[in-house]
C-alpha cells in the first residue's frame, strides 16, 4: 500500500510517458506498439518508450475508420427495421416494452381484459392475474413512397362502438388503425387521412343509411393556433374524404363525444366548444350537421369529461335530454357545467357565442388536474394529478374522499362499463385497477420506469412555475443484472416522470427490479432518501429534489450490492449561506451528501441495508465517487474518488462484547469496512502534487482483472490521464501507463489480457504483449452525449459493445429525436462485428450473464436484445413469435362455457371407457423431482432460453415418461 508520503517521495519520480506527435490516435494509425513504464516502488520508473506502427491499412479498415469518425455509421433514426451493417452473425431482436401513453386505458365489455396504449404497441392484459395476453406492435414510423421517413406518435385510441373486438388507434401523422385486439389483425394496414397533424380522436356509433356504423370524429390541426373537426366512416377513410363539422381557433387540444355522437365537446386553451347534433335523417356521412356554441372557461383546460342524459321518444328512439361537463384546469380547479343543453338552446344558430356560463367549482389540487371522470351513477367525480392522490368528490355536497400515497402522479383514469372498477395510469409507467367497493388494487402492471421524454408536454407545464423541468436526458440509466437471477434487471429510477425531472435536476432514488421473463416490474425499493408523502413541494412552490443514484454494482455471487447516491441542495436554497466571495454553486458543492451503501440481497431479490458510509472519499469537502468495481473472485469492492484515492471494501463479522453478533435467524451479521487505501501516483513535473491534480481531476474509472489480482485505475486531467495497475493484495502500484487516454475518462474494462479504454478515443491495449491493438477516435459531441457514451463487456463471447449518441444536426442537447448507435467489437479484429443504429437514444447497455449477448434499454423504455444469431437462441421473443397469436380472446357467455365443459367431460369419460388400460401401467400421478425441472428452467438465463415449444416438450417428457416397474 502506498501512503501519501510515499507518493510525494519515492513515487514522485514516476516519469510520465509523453505522446509523440506520431503517436496521436488518428484514424490512419489503427495499430501501434507501445512499451509500458515499469514501476519500482523503491526506485521509481525506469525504461524508455518505444513506439511503432504497422505498415498501413487495407480498404476495409479505412472504411471502418471513416464510419467511427462519424460517430459510427448512422442510418435514418426513423427506421424501425434495423439492419446490421456487419456480416458477422450478430443481430438485434425486436423491442419489447415501451412507454404507456397519456391515453385512457380501455376495459373490454366483460371487464376481463384491459387494453393499454404504448408508444409503439397495443398491449392486452388479463384483469384477473395481470398477465400480458397479447402485444400488438404498431409500425408507428412510416416510410413514404419517396423513401423519406415520417415521424409520428400515437395520440388516441378508442374501442369500437359497433364491434367490441376492435379498437381504433390514431397517429399524429394521419394514420388510423382498425385493429382486432383479440387476434392482432389490422396492425399492418392503416387508413390514412389528409391532415397536417391529428391532435385527438373519439369514436361513436351513428345510424347512417339504416345501419349503425362507427364514425370517427378527428381533431386535425389547421394552423399553429387553429383546428378543424372531421367525421370519417370506413368508406370515407378509404377515400380520404371526411365531412368537415367545425373549425375553431384558441389553441385546440381535446375532443370528446357522447350519446351516440349527439354531443361533441372540443377544448381550446380557455374556451369550450359544444356541438349538438341536428335532428336529421342521415343517408350518408355528408348529412351530418352540428350546431356549435362556445363559452369561456376561467382557466387553461387540461382534461374534460361529458355526461349526457337521454330519454326515449314516442317513436321508439332516444333523444338528448341534458348535458353535464366537468373540466379540469391547469391551476388545480375543477369546474362543473350542468344543464348545458337548456342554457345553450337560446343562443343563436351555428357557432353562437354564449359568453361566460357560471360553473360550480371544486378545488383541492395544487397543480394541474391530469384526469377527471364521472362515476357510473353520476354522484361522484374522480380526479387525479401530481399529488399522487386519487380524489373522490361527492357532487351534491363537495365532500372529498382520498386514496393517498400512490406510487406516482396520476395521468389517466378510466371507469369500467359496470362501474365496478377504476383503471389508473400512473406516470411511472404503471397501470392498476381498483375495485370501487373496497378501493383496493386487483391488478397491477409495470413497465420499465426509466426517464422518458414524451411526445406531449406535461400538463403542469401549461402554467409558468417557479421551477423548470429538465428537457433532456443527460445521464445514463444506472442498471445491473443480478448474477444469481440473470432474468432480473436492477434499474435506478425515479418516482415517476415528474418527480424525476422536477426542479431541473434528474433524481433517481428508487431501485426497480424488472423481470424480463414475465416482462413485469416485480419490486421497487428505496435506495436513497425519498418523499413518500404528498407534501413534496416547498413553501415557494418548488419541488423537493430527491437524491440521484449514480453507481450500482453486484458482487460475483449476487449476494451483495453496492450503490452510490448523491444529493446537493439547489442553488436557490443557498442564498442564506452566502458569505465572503463564495458563490451559491460552491456552497452547494460543499454541502453535498454522498453515500456509499452496501446491501444484502436474498434469494427473492429483497434488499437489506447493511452499511452506509457517509463521505467515503473526502478531503475538506465531500469528494465524488467516480466508479465502483466488484472483485470477480471474492466479495470485495473497490472505489475511486476525486481525492486521488482508491479504497478497497470487504465484509467483516460484527462483534458484540467480543462475540460474533447474529440476527434473528441465527445467521452471523456482517458489516462493510475499508480494508485498504491506495494513494494514486501523480506526474513527475507536478512537484506539489496531489492538490494541483485534484483540482483538475474530474473523471476516473476502475476495473478488476478477470483473476482479481490486479485493479486497473484510469484517472487524471483531460490531457494528463494515467492508467495504473494496483496489486489487490499489497496495494502496490505495479505499472503505470500513459498516453492511452485523451480527454475525459469514461470507462475502463479488462478482458482477457487486454484493457479496453474509453475516453475521446476507444483503445484496446494488450498488457502482456505491450501493444496497442487498435483504436478509434470518437466524434466530438456535447457534454451530455459524452456522458451517455457507454461501454459494456461480455466475458462469455469475449466481445464488448460501445454505445454513442448521435444528436440531431444543430442540436446541442439530447432532446426528443436524438438517437444512438451501437457497435460490437471483438479483441481479435478491429472491424466491428455489428454496427447498428437505433431510432431512440440508448440510455443503458450491459452484458447478459452466462450468455454471449447484450441488453439495450432506450429512451422509449424499450428493451432490445443483441445476440450472436448463429450460436444463440432468440431472446425476448414477442408473443407473436411464441405462437400466442392463434389464441382467441373472444368472450363466450358463461352458460355456453359451462355447457362446453360438461360436454368435454362427457366425451373424455366416453373416451376413457374405450381405452384398454395396461395392467402393468401405474395410473398414479407422475412424481418429478424438483431438480429435474430446475435443470430445464435454469439451464440458461431468460435471455438465452430455447423456444417455448422446446421447453414445453421437455417438461411434458418428464411427466409422460412411463415409470419403471418393480
Amino acid at each position: 500500500m502506498i501512503s501519501k508520503a510515499d507518493t510525494n517521495g519515492d513515487t514522485a519520480a514516476l516519469k510520465k510517458r509523453k505522446r509523440e506527435p506520431k503517436d496521436d490516435l488518428s484514424l490512419s494509425q489503427q495499430k501501434k506498439h507501445r512499451r509500458r513504464s515499469k514501476t519500482n516502488p523503491e526506485n521509481g520508473v525506469n525504461g524508455e518508450e518505444v513506439n511503432g506502427q504497422n505498415g498501413g491499412e487495407d480498404d476495409a479498415q479505412k472504411a471502418i475508420s471513416q464510419r467511427i469518425e462519424g460517430g459510427v455509421e448512422s442510418t435514418d433514426p426513423s427506421s424501425q427495421a434495423l439492419a446490421p451493417v456487419s456480416a458477422a452473425p450478430w443481430k438485434v431482436q425486436s423491442p419489447m416494452g415501451g412507454r404507456m401513453l397519456d391515453i385512457d386505458p380501455i376495459f373490454s365489455p366483460d371487464e376481463r381484459y384491459l387494453i393499454v396504449t404504448y408508444n409503439t404497441s397495443i398491449q392486452v392484459y388479463s384483469t384477473e392475474d395481470s398477465l400480458l395476453i397479447r402485444r400488438i406492435a404498431l409500425p408507428v414510423t412510416a416510410t413514404e413512397d419517396n423513401n423519406e421517413h415520417a415521424m409520428g406518435h400515437i395520440v388516441a385510441s378508442a374501442l369500437s362502438k359497433t364491434s367490441p373486438d376492435f379498437v381504433w388507434v390514431a397517429s399524429s401523422d394521419g394514420r388510423i388503425w382498425y385493429i382486432n385486439w383479440t387476434s392482432g389483425a389490422g396492425a399492418d394496414s392503416p387508413f390514412t387521412v389528409d391532415a397536417k397533424k391529428i391532435l385527438d380522436m373519439t369514436v361513436d356509433a351513428f345510424e347512417i343509411g339504416g345501419s349503425t356504423v362507427d364514425v370517427l370524429l378527428v381533431l386535425q390541426r389547421l394552423t399553429k393556433s387553429s383546428a378543424q373537426i372531421f367525421a370519417y366512416d370506413t368508406q370515407a377513410l378509404s377515400k380520404k374524404t371526411g365531412k368537415l363539422l367545425h373549425k375553431y381557433d384558441e389553441s385546440p387540444q381535446l375532443l370528446r363525444s357522447a350519446a351516440g355522437g349527439r354531443v361533441i365537446v372540443a377544448a381550446a386553451k380557455e374556451v369550450l366548444h359544444i356541438g349538438f347534433l341536428k335532428p336529421n335523417k342521415f343517408a350518408s356521412l355528408q348529412d351530418l350537421a352540428y350546431r356549435f356554441h362556445a363559452f369561456d372557461v376561467p382557466d387553461i383546460i387540461t382534461c374534460l369529461e361529458v355526461r349526457p342524459t337521454v330519454r326515449p321518444t314516442k317513436k321508439g328512439g332516444v333523444e338528448l335530454h341534458a348535458v353535464e361537463v366537468i373540466v379540469g384546469c391547469a391551476r388545480g380547479a375543477i369546474y362543473l357545467y350542468s344543464d348545458l343543453l337548456s342554457k345553450l338552446s337560446g343562443v343563436g344558430a351555428n357557432s353562437g357565442t354564449a359568453g361566460s356560463i357560471q360553473p360550480r367549482k371544486y378545488h383541492w389540487h395544487r397543480r394541474a388536474v391530469h384526469s377527471v371522470k364521472w362515476s357510473e351513477d353520476g354522484n361522484y367525480i374522480i380526479s387525479g394529478g401530481s399529488e399522487t392522490v386519487l380524489v373522490l368528490w361527492q357532487v351534491d355536497t363537495g365532500k372529498q374522499d382520498f386514496l393517498p400515497h400512490l406510487s406516482a402522479a396520476i395521468e389517466n383514469i378510466a371507469v369500467s362499463l359496470r362501474g365496478s372498477s377504476y383503471a389508473l395510469h400512473l406516470d411511472d409507467n404503471s397501470t392498476m385497477i381498483l375495485s370501487t367497493a373496497e378501493m383496493t388494487p386487483t391488478m397491477y402492471v409495470s413497465g420499465i420506469q426509466s426517464l422518458v421524454l414524451g411526445d406531449r408536454p406535461s400538463k403542469d407545464a401549461l402554467v409558468r412555475r417557479v421551477w423548470r423541468s429538465a428537457d433532456e436526458i443527460s445521464t445514463p440509466l444506472v442498471a445491473a443484472v443480478n448474477p444469481r437471477i440473470p432474468s432480473q434487471m436492477f434499474l435506478c429510477v425515479g418516482n415517476g416522470q415528474q418527480a424525476t425531472l422536477g426542479g431541473g435536476a434528474t433524481s433517481t432514488p428508487s431501485l426497480q427490479v424488472f423481470d424480463i421473463a414475465s416482462f413485469q416490474g416485480v419490486a421497487k425499493h428505496a435506495i436513497a432518501r425519498t418523499n413518500p408523502t404528498d407534501a413534496n413541494i416547498t413553501s415557494e412552490g418548488a419541488p423537493i429534489i430527491e437524491p440521484t443514484a449514480t453507481k450500482l454494482e453486484f458482487s460475483r455471487d449476487g449476494r451483495w450490492l453496492a450503490s452510490v447516491d448523491e444529493w446537493q441542495p439547489p442553488e436557490r436554497d443557498a442564498n442564506a449561506f452566502l458569505t465572503g466571495s463564495k458563490t451559491a454553486a460552491e456552497i452547494c458543492r460543499q454541502r453535498r451528501e454522498i453515500h456509499l451503501k452496501f446491501w444484502e440481497v436474498d434469494e427473492n431479490n429483497d434488499l437489506q441495508l447493511i452499511t452506509r458510509i457517509n463521505q467515503a472519499h473526502h478531503t475538506d469537502q465531500p469528494e465524488t465517487i467516480f466508479d465502483v468495481a466488484g472483485d470477480p473472485t471474492s466479495a470485495q469492492f473497490a472505489t475511486i474518488g476525486s481525492d486521488l484515492m482508491v479504497r478497497f471494501w470487504s465484509p467483516r463479522l460484527r462483534r458484540r462484547d467480543g462475540l460474533a453478533a447474529t440476527g434473528p435467524d441465527g445467521q452471523p451479521l456482517r458489516s462493510w469496512n475499508c480494508t485498504q487505501v491506495v494513494t494514486l501516483p501523480v506526474y513527475e513535473h507536478q512537484s506539489d502534487a496531489s492538490e494541483t491534480v485534484k483540482k483538475t481531476l474530474h473523471s476516473g474509472a476502475i476495473t478488476f482483472s478477470e483473476d482479481g489480482s490486479i485493479l486497473f485505475a484510469a484517472y487524471g486531467a483531460s490531457s494528463e490521464a494515467l492508467v495504473v495497475a494496483i496489486d489487490t493484495e499489497t496495494g502496490t502500484v505495479r505499472d503505470v501507463i500513459s498516453g492511452m487516454l485523451r480527454g475525459e475518462v469514461r470507462a475502463i474494462k479488462a478482458l482477457s489480457s487486454c484493457l479496453i479504454l474509453l475516453s475521446e478515443d476507444l483503445a484496446v491495449y494488450d498488457i502482456v504483449s505491450d501493444e496497442l491493438l487498435y483504436s478509434f477516435s470518437l466524434k466530438d459531441t456535447s457534454n451530455a452525449a459524452k456522458r451517455l457514451t457507454q461501454l459494456a463487456v461480455n466475458y462469455e463471447s469475449r466481445t464488448f459493445a460501445l454505445v454513442a449518441p448521435v444528436p440531431n444536426p444543430g442540436q446541442e442537447k439530447l432532446q426528443k429525436g436524438a438517437r444512438s448507435e451501437l457497435t460490437v467489437f471483438s479483441l481479435e479484429d478491429s472491424e466491428p462485428r455489428l454496427v447498428q443504429a437505433f431510432p431512440q437514444l440508448i440510455t443503458s447497455v450491459f452484458a447478459t450473464p452466462s450468455s454471449s449477448g447484450f441488453v439495450v434499454v432506450d429512451s422509449a423504455a424499450q428493451i432490445w436484445a443483441v445476440t450472436e444469431g448463429a450460436e444463440q437462441a432468440p431472446v425476448l421473443k414477442s408473443l407473436a413469435d411464441l405462437g400466442m397469436e392463434d389464441t382467441s380472446l373472444a368472450v363466450e357467455p358463461a352458460e355456453d362455457i359451462m355447457q362446453e365443459d360438461e360436454a368435454s367431460d362427457t366425451e373424455m369419460q366416453d373416451a376413457d371407457m374405450d381405452v384398454d388400460m395396461d395392467d402393468d401401467y401405474d395410473t398414479h400421478a407422475a412424481v418429478v423431482a424438483p431438480q429435474r425441472l430446475a435443470e430445464i428452467f435454469n439451464a440458461a438465463p431468460a435471455f438465452a432460453m430455447p423456444p417455448i415449444q422446446d421447453i414445453f416438450y421437455q417438461v411434458v417428457g418428464l411427466y409422460s415418461t412411463k415409470p419403471a416397474t418393480s
